[in-house]
């Protein structure tokens, strides 16, 4: 009698304890609006946003607000050492120090982590920046939005289908997607309904986690920033993991 007891007590904890952490996991709205949201860093959060008038925002954790620094821009990634690639009608920058840097190409969206940068050219060929020779790299492939995880690996959306590159080949995922962000060692997706689904790599599957979003990124932590899908709302996933 006494162990049945344990055993329902043990499962009653376990119980408590599973739906603690599903109460915990909620969408926290931050201030501001956003067109665009992109995050980085090397175990922490460093977030950058395109404003509703395409000024460019970094996020600061600190006073809970958004600090304007500048320039416009379309699109924006953010690598691992937390500097700011962006893309401003076509034409691709990244901020060295107070100045943007105006880099070769022409591209339509944009990439980094795990020390790579790779951008959709205007053809929807993917290419990889190369520092020492200072040019883009021609990867193959078609796409229409891209990520890269932390082992500098890229993800890339094409007709809402997902891949991933594995060596020089283009990798065809589970799933589809209308946006996608890696970060932290983790890497999510937004599926055509606007839900958020977190990639489970041991299983092969796609996690829903919630929400109703249209743009998401995550940053050194795996923590994913999004954008409300009927508007310009920031949003970011508390008590995830």
């Amino acid at each position: 009698m006494r162990l049945l007891s344990t055993i329902i007590a043990s499962i009653a904890l376990l119980l408590m304890l599973n739906t603690t952490a599903v109460q915990a996991q909620v969408w926290e709205n931050l201030p501001g609006q956003a067109r665009s949201i992109a995050a980085g860093g090397d175990s922490t959060d460093v977030v950058w946003a395109i404003g509703q008038s395409r000024n460019i925002f970094r996020w600061n954790e600190d006073s809970f607000t958004w600090q304007n620094m500048a320039g416009n821009a379309d699109r924006i990634a953010v690598a691992d050492n937390g500097v700011p690639w962006a893309i401003n009608n076509l034409q691709i920058y990244r901020l060295r120090g107070q100045v943007w840097q105006s880099l070769p190409g022409r591209a339509r969206d944009i990439g980094a982590g795990g020390g790579e940068v790779f951008v959709i050219g205007e053809g929807g060929a993917v290419f990889k920046w190369n520092e020492d020779s200072f040019t883009w790299q021609n990867m193959g492939g078609n796409a229409e939005r891209i990520t890269v995880d932390d082992n500098g690996i890229p993800w890339v959306i094409n007709d809402l289908q997902i891949y991933r590159l594995r060596g020089a080949v283009w990798q065809n995922m589970p799933g589809k997607a209308t946006d996608i962000g890696a970060g932290g060692g983790e890497v999510w997706s937004i599926g055509e309904s606007g839900a958020v689904y977190r990639w489970n790599d041991a299983g092969f599957v796609w996690m829903n986690v919630g929400g109703n979003v249209r743009a998401i990124a995550a940053g050194g932590t795996g923590t994913p920033y999004a954008i409300q899908r009927d508007g310009n709302l920031v949003y970011r996933l508390r008590g995830w993991r």
